[in-house]
């Protein structure tokens, strides 16, 4: 009898262990005796039962490398499928984000392209084959720069996706500057749900977005539309970048999100896509006022996409593959020229290219060794990462950002570990006072 090479602990306090396998992640809270116990295998045969079949006690250790194979293949059976593609409409924005991690990444051409009719329905007419091939659903998300830069050739790829009869759910991305009363009514007829990026209230907003001609509130023109969203059934969320400014007015922000009325947000955490020796310190602090966020804004209904990833995950039991479409090579990005590319942070570098969807089939596209490379950068591949206590609701970092960071795209994202270890000590302390309240609960009804 062995404890598995996927045992973990966190000491939730002086006299609390949460122990768990991170291969499956069946949870036991224990005191301190008995975690002493149970490391030493001086259990009775009872428990010694039990912890066999939450995974802390294996007969051999090829039952790990066995439980490992179970969930890589689980892994491999979902790769290389395009769930998702990206439509990035246009390189080119109206504003200038002192923060956007497009125009400071390390791979930035400088050039300002929009997407042509052709490529765009080239881009739908093979996505919408190939998923009805495969008997799939996808996404289509319309991004840039700002899409809406773009917006005759959102019409015409809406308009055609429709006689397609596309097997397609349609999202964007935008600063909502450019929305008016008659886009507003085309996008809410073809259900398209929109992330609008504004940051929190306008003092905040307006010092990091601007616009890159004439000194107008960007916070002024952005929230008188919101209104206008809501009058046409338009669904749509926030997307709230957790800037060091944000961090220093958390109260600020929560305080405005709760009174706004908007039930859904997404907060993003900095992709670091240059060297900035602040990483660390700028993780820790945006994580631990994502959960605090979190605790506030539930019990005002807001849903919060960022940390809902690491809760269905933990919640639901089901292991976190990837916390993105790149990771296991589930998407596309088809740049303004056709050129396609894994991530949509590849926007503005010739790296990393695997094709043009004008003149390429989406077969030939997924046979590359890009595609590989993006199908093996898991987890599940990486030996630190298996020795990991967050392995369950990881998913893995930003390629990108490791990139930046440590100068090699395999290496792992070290900010992301951050963000995923600091979340998961809260989800167990969060499930341990869940069950606990259960158990008084049903102490309760017994008596």
């Amino acid at each position: 009898m062995f404890l598995s090479k996927f045992f973990h602990y966190v000491k939730l306090n002086n006299n609390l262990y949460a122990i768990y396998n991170s291969l499956v992640m069946e949870i036991a809270y224990v005191d301190k005796a008995k975690y002493e116990e149970i490391l030493k295998i001086r259990v009775p045969k009872k428990e010694i039962e039990k912890l066999r079949k939450i995974g802390i006690y294996v007969d051999d250790y090829n039952k790990d490398k066995q439980a490992l194979q179970v969930v890589k293949n689980r892994y491999n059976k979902v790769t290389g499928k395009i769930n998702i593609m990206y439509f990035i409409l246009s390189s080119a924005c109206n504003l200038g984000c002192k923060y956007c991690f497009i125009e400071n990444c390390q791979f930035n051409n400088k050039k300002e392209v929009n997407m042509s009719k052709q490529t765009a329905l080239s881009a739908l007419i093979k996505y919408t084959e190939y998923l009805k091939q495969n008997k799939l659903r996808g996404s289509v998300i319309f991004y840039g720069g700002e899409p809406l830069i773009n917006w005759d050739v959102i019409k015409c790829v809406l308009i055609k996706s429709k006689s397609l009869n596309s097997p397609i759910d349609f999202s964007m991305v935008t600063n909502a500057t450019l929305l008016d009363d008659e886009k507003i009514a085309f996008l809410a007829k073809y259900k398209v749900e929109i992330g609008i990026s504004i940051d929190g209230p306008k003092i905040l907003n307006d010092k990091n977005r601007l616009y890159k001609v004439g000194n107008k509130s960007v916070y002024d023109e952005v929230i008188k539309k919101f209104p206008m969203l809501e009058a046409k059934k338009c669904k749509y969320g926030l997307s709230i970048t957790v800037s060091e400014d944000l961090l220093n007015m958390q109260e600020d922000v929560i305080d405005w999100l709760k009174k706004l009325g908007v039930k859904s947000i997404f907060y993003n955490l900095y992709h670091y896509t240059s060297y900035d020796s602040n990483w660390k310190n700028y993780y820790k602090k945006a994580c631990k006022f994502i959960v605090k966020s979190y605790n506030v804004l539930l019990k005002n209904n807001i849903y919060d996409g960022r940390i809902m990833r690491k809760i269905d995950s933990f919640y639901n039991n089901e292991f976190k593959f990837s916390d993105c479409g790149a990771i296991g090579a589930n998407q596309l990005a088809i740049k303004p020229n056709g050129e396609v590319c894994i991530c949509h942070g590849y926007l503005k570098t010739d790296k990393y290219v695997i094709g043009n969807i004008n003149k390429d089939s989406l077969e030939t596209i997924m046979d590359s060794e890009e595609i590989k490379f993006w199908k093996h950068r898991c987890t599940l591949n990486n030996k630190k990462c298996l020795n990991c206590k967050a392995l369950f609701i990881c998913g893995g970092g930003c390629a990108i950002q490791a990139e930046a960071l440590f100068k090699n795209r395999n290496a792992i994202d070290k900010p992301f570990c951050i963000h995923t270890k600091q979340t998961l000590r809260w989800l167990l302390k969060s499930g341990y006072l869940m069950s606990s309240k259960n158990n008084e609960k049903a102490k309760e009804v017994r008596q």
